[in-house]
């Protein structure tokens, strides 16, 4: 008599879409040992012994949702501080803070500014800051995560010399020579950042932000997180053997992928996959240029509504090159932050002298020959059309923030105007060339969980239906488009497309249970859609019951 397979658990009677193929469903799935074993019908699923069956009434199922870029370390940290999203006018902005100062002495934080769409036409400089107390520092991050705002007792504390040359292009100064307390891009890692909380050498305080937050990310559907460890100067926000120790004690509920932003000796970076099932290093993450909010973001040409600005580069075109050769020669992806066409030109002129070119049409066949030297790009939010064939011939997967245009929507045709907002986050463009994008998040600079960032992609508005039609409405991607870039594409990220991704026998068992079909809702209440569990290794890591 031939044994069958014994089984772990048995999910079934759902709407299980496998993603392997549009439209493609199964109703069961059977684990074992973390993985699917089968996937298929009720009634040969049921045929497996098994420890434990799961009716999943009727509901529908996706692969786990794969956050693709995230600051994790970041993101707990600034749930804590306070939220700006929602204001519009300094005024706004004023108030909302003196609301929240309870009168302490340490630093009082605001967050998720957007800076762009301030009617007021301006940032908030020292002088606005210091009407919200000027008694203890008070600083507000940008939603870009490029502009910090400080009040003069902020500005004081920090050490900041007046017309300091090495800074110069990353301050802005009053009249009489001081700072305005308005902070570009790493000015600001440099001055501020290790006098604020401790957060960076506290190896216990790190440890356990993670080990108190990271569960919620779980009931947004995700199983899988990019983290980008940033670091300021020389200290990073976290390490891999936090999430090890995590993982050791049983206390992790999603598979994590950590990269590091410091410059370590090429002999001292694991190569890209070291790890194990739930914790690995992804690959080197390089900082290029800022971000459109700020006129930061590298442009060819002046911003329109700036026209002696063009942004900035932080390195040349020899040291990208190096940097990136180096990651190459040791085995290491490269991870490159890259928001304006002048920071794309740039990536693909250095990483053109370092990959080998390809004529190969399907692009997981280039990422395939390409192992786990492949090549991410990192936002890629305004290119030029003559980027898309050269494109077309690297290792590349393009790593894009759909929830960007929830953020910039409002002002992205000021900053670049009617002929080059048609390039502003050409997704479908990328796609219908055959260029594998996914999507992350960016937590906590504007970022959107995956439903919400699906919704945003399929609709091209932002959350509250700006604008009418959408931006660049010709840009939008399909639903089945929207869902493969956080789950089937977005596991070639960390050459992980053959164990994550898709709901297929031989996979990890990572999927999550919604309380609508994604299929079936109209697109602009996507992002309303309930996540009601979500399943890691075929382990619940996430239940909210089964009534939405």
């Amino acid at each position: 008599m031939m044994k069958i397979l014994s089984a772990d658990k048995i999910f079934y009677n759902g709407v299980i879409y496998t993603m392997e193929a549009e439209g493609e469903t199964v109703s069961a799935v059977v684990v074992r040992d973390g993985r699917i074993i089968y996937a298929g019908t009720d009634e040969a699923a049921l045929a497996y012994p098994a420890a434990k069956t799961e009716d999943l009434n009727g509901q529908t199922v996706l692969p786990g949702f794969n956050d693709t870029h995230i600051h994790i370390s970041l993101d707990l940290l600034h749930r804590s501080y306070v939220d700006l999203s929602r204001e519009r006018t300094i005024s706004g902005v004023i108030e909302r803070m003196r609301e929240a100062n309870d009168g302490g002495a340490e630093w009082l934080i605001g967050v998720s500014l957007a800076v762009g769409s301030l009617a007021d036409g301006r940032y908030p400089d020292r002088h606005d800051l210091d009407k919200i107390d000027t008694e203890r520092p008070v600083v507000i991050n940008s939603a870009c995560g490029h502009i910090k705002l400080m009040n003069s007792n902020a500005v004081e504390r920090a050490g900041i010399p007046g017309r300091d040359t090495a800074y110069n292009a990353f301050l802005e100064y009053s009249d009489d020579g001081a700072p305005n307390g308005i902070f570009l891009e790493n000015s600001y890692a440099a001055y501020v950042d290790e006098r604020i909380d401790g957060i960076y050498e506290d190896d216990g305080k790190r440890k356990a932000l993670i080990r108190n937050g990271i569960g919620g990310y779980s009931a947004m559907g995700l199983t899988t997180m990019h983290t980008v460890s940033d670091a300021p100067e020389e200290t990073q926000t976290e390490y891999i053997d936090q999430y090890f120790e995590l993982e050791e004690r049983g206390e992790l509920p999603v598979r994590v992928v950590i990269h590091p932003t410091l410059q370590l000796p090429w002999a001292h970076c694991p190569q890209t996959g070291f790890g194990t099932d739930m914790v690995k290093t992804g690959g080197l993450k390089i900082f290029l240029d800022g971000a459109l909010g700020g006129r930061t973001a590298a442009l060819l040409e002046p911003y329109s509504d700036a026209p002696d600005e063009t942004g900035v580069l932080n390195f040349t075109e020899e040291e990208l090159r190096a940097q990136i050769r180096g990651a190459y020669n040791a085995g290491l992806e490269v991870s490159i932050h890259a928001i304006g066409d002048a920071a794309m030109e740039r990536v693909l002129n250095a990483a053109e002298a370092v990959y080998p070119l390809s004529d190969e049409e399907d692009p997981a066949e280039r990422l395939r020959a390409a192992g786990k030297r492949r090549l991410r790009i990192i936002h890629a939010m305004v290119i030029q059309e003559a980027h898309i064939e050269r494109l077309k011939r690297l290792p590349v997967i393009l790593d894009v923030q759909p929830g960007f245009i929830d953020d910039d929507a409002e002002f992205a045709e000021d900053r670049l105007g009617p002929e080059r907002v048609r390039y502003f986050m050409p997704h479908n463009l990328y796609m219908k060339n055959g260029i594998l994008i996914a999507g992350g998040s960016d937590y906590p600079f504007g970022g959107k969980p995956p439903l919400a960032a699906i919704q945003i992609s399929v609709t091209r508005q932002t959350l509250n239906g700006f604008p009418d039609g959408g931006l660049v409405p010709e840009e939008a991607v399909t639903v089945f488009e929207a869902v493969s870039m956080h789950t089937r594409n977005a596991a070639y990220c960390s050459s992980e497309e053959k164990l994550k991704g898709t709901i297929t026998p031989g996979k990890f068992a990572d999927f999550v249970v919604l309380g609508r079909d994604i299929f079936k809702t109209p697109l602009n209440e996507i992002a309303d859609i309930k996540i009601l569990k979500t399943v890691v290794g075929g382990k619940e890591t996430f239940a909210a019951g089964l009534e939405e």
